[in-house]
């Protein structure tokens, strides 16, 4: 069976993210494995919150879909690329936020790696 490597942040981009993983998943016949991680307000990553498996678990499980959830480490973005490796992943869907110029440069990208690095196509999804 495919994969889809999900990477997902809590909020309307990670609802969007999960909800097009959802589809790629039924149109390739693949089961997703969802990573959750997330910055609070100063930026420091929260990861794998309960409300975010909840959300991806009832969006993922409404779908009937086969599906994994796999607390993040510390490096969302090498653990993202490790999995698509170990999995052959035919796919990451990426939940992005948008973040100011100066965040960027402080805390670099987590999504710029994951595109820049993937040996698969990467879906990059952001809610309205």
């Amino acid at each position: 069976m495919a994969t889809i490597i999900l990477a997902h942040v809590k909020g309307e981009d990670g609802l969007a993210a999960v909800r097009e993983a959802s589809q790629q998943a039924r149109w390739r016949n693949a089961r997703v494995i969802a990573v959750s991680a997330q910055g609070d307000a100063s930026g420091t990553p929260v990861y794998s919150s309960p409300e975010a498996f909840e959300q991806i678990s009832a969006e993922l499980g409404a779908a009937g879909l086969e599906f994994e959830l796999v607390p993040a480490r510390d490096n969302s973005a090498e653990q993202i690329l490790e999995l698509a490796a170990e999995h052959s992943a035919e796919l990451i869907v990426l939940a992005t936020r948008k973040r100011s110029p100066v965040m960027k440069l402080f805390l670099g990208s987590m999504a710029q790696q994951v595109i820049l690095e993937a040996d698969c196509p990467v879906l990059t999804v952001r809610g309205s």
